[in-house]
């Protein structure tokens, strides 16, 4: 006999070719019979799945989200202000990647709470303009219930951990899950903080008089939330997270990181620290993709920003924890930026070399120039990060020899560029091109105009020459 999976996909597939109007009097005539018989269920759930996947294609071209859409959307709204769309190259609290919720959200309906989806699912209004909020709310308490019994259990277990992490896809996976469900457990709190935060944190909500420090100082009164929970959900709303080292100096009343660190404001300097640790984690982490060389540039921006903020704000020399963290970031980001700085002149060099065998022969090294490009990019933003790195002497050095380096190859290439006898003149023109390109990164616009100018009356002279 055919499995019943086979069977199901039969009947569907014979539904689908009767009308509505001939499906309808099917399932009513089998009701009204009475029977539970496995052919009557397996059409009963055949004619069920169709009508279900009908309405959801219904929904679609009508615009409309589907009913499990919006009750995955709104189950995850208390979770939404700690989400990230980056994975963290470091273990980072209440930094939940977005990218880890499809598969933390199939393992809540499938393993989780299977019947409470299934209620929840079942409670679809078939109203395209429903909230799904009340249903989500009431599925979330039933599945933070559950998920905080489940990390008690194997907080106690490690090889129940190990198992469950890789039911969920990894250890990043299982720190995305346990802060969920920290954030779950807490909803009613986290609302209260966060509603009562402003919406960009600046260092103007901190300064004399701040209800700012009274939101945070009452926050941790209660006891409600963890203090270093508290200091992530002010980071989430801060414009610079530097903005924390102030707010622990006002609560403190006190600018004295030793007393500061001793006291249950730290946290908010610990949060401080560990954004920067996780930008010199991030950098380093980054591949050689256009996406990841941008993020490349923006975490040694956003580092040098919050380590020169931070410093200037709360020196801490004086705690050595601090002190030690501060400066292992300093190395790792320094080393990182060190790589390119040192390949920097060499990858110009190269990438504009174009080799010569009875005139001009091969082809121009796009990746090669994207390597160059990407090396300068990160000589020019160093020199602007001297303060917050450890690269100054380096920095120089690199920067004065990319600048010699392109004088003398642009040089040499617009000069080529006015010799007739150039047989592949589009791979030069290429490389004169790419030298421009350079060259305004690291001289200036106005300087790139000149060259452009002199590049078109050596494309155009060889013309009227051969014409």
């Amino acid at each position: 006999m055919p499995e019943p999976g086979l069977l199901t996909s039969k009947v569907r597939t014979y539904m689908e070719s009767l009308s509505p109007a001939a499906r309808a009097m099917l399932v009513r005539s089998l009701r009204a019979a009475g029977h539970a018989d496995l052919p009557s269920e397996i059409i009963l759930k055949a004619v069920e799945g169709l009508e279900l996947a009908e309405e959801a294609e219904r929904h679609v071209a009508a615009g409309a989200e589907p009913w499990s859409s919006r009750l995955e959307r709104a189950f995850f709204a208390p979770v939404e202000p700690f989400f990230v769309d980056e994975t963290p190259a470091a273990p980072a609290l209440g930094r939940i990647p977005r990218r880890r919720l499809s598969d933390i959200w199939n393992w809540i309906r499938r393993d989780l709470a299977s019947a409470a989806w299934e209620r929840a699912l079942a409670a679809d209004p078939l109203d395209a303009t429903a909230d799904a909020a009340p249903i989500a709310r009431k599925l979330r308490r039933e599945v933070a219930a559950v998920m905080v019994e489940l990390l008690r259990e194997v907080g106690a277990d490690p090889k129940a951990r190990q198992k469950l992490a890789g039911h969920l896809g990894g250890e990043p996976a299982f720190r995305a899950m346990s802060d969920i469900a920290y954030v779950l457990q807490n909803e009613a709190a986290f609302a209260n903080l966060l509603g009562q935060l402003p919406h960009n944190i600046t260092a103007f909500d901190v300064a004399e008089p701040s209800r700012l420090t009274e939101v945070v100082r009452t926050s941790l009164d209660q006891g409600l939330l963890g203090a270093d929970w508290i200091a992530v959900a002010v980071s989430t709303r801060a414009a610079n997270p530097a903005v924390l080292a102030h707010l622990a100096c006002r609560l403190a009343a006190t600018s004295d990181p030793r007393l500061i660190a001793t006291s249950r404001y730290a946290p908010l300097v610990d949060a401080v620290i560990a954004r920067i640790e996780l930008h010199a984690a991030q950098a380093a982490a980054r591949g050689n993709d256009a996406a990841s060389r941008e993020g490349f540039l923006a975490d040694l921006r956003a580092y040098h920003e919050l380590t020169r903020n931070f410093e200037l704000t709360l020196p801490v020399e004086s705690v050595s924890s601090w002190f030690r963290r501060l400066g292992a970031a300093r190395g790792a980001m320094s080393q990182t930026v060190s790589k390119q700085l040192e390949a920097a002149p060499g990858l110009v060099r190269r990438c504009l070399r174009i080799e010569s065998h009875d005139g001009w022969s091969g082809r121009f090294d796009e990746a090669g120039f994207a390597d160059a490009e990407f090396a300068v990019r990160v000589t020019l933003e160093a020199r602007l990060a001297v303060d917050s790195l450890a690269v100054n002497e380096l920095a120089v050095r690199a920067r004065k020899q990319v600048e010699n380096t392109l004088e003398l190859i642009v040089n040499r290439l617009m000069n080529e560029l006015k010799t007739p006898a150039v047989h592949d003149r589009s791979v030069l023109v290429e490389a004169v091109d790419g030298a421009i390109r350079l060259s305004a990164l690291v001289f200036g616009e106005d300087y790139a105009a000149v060259l452009r100018k002199s590049r078109d009356l050596g494309v155009a002279k060889p013309a009227r020459a051969a014409g």
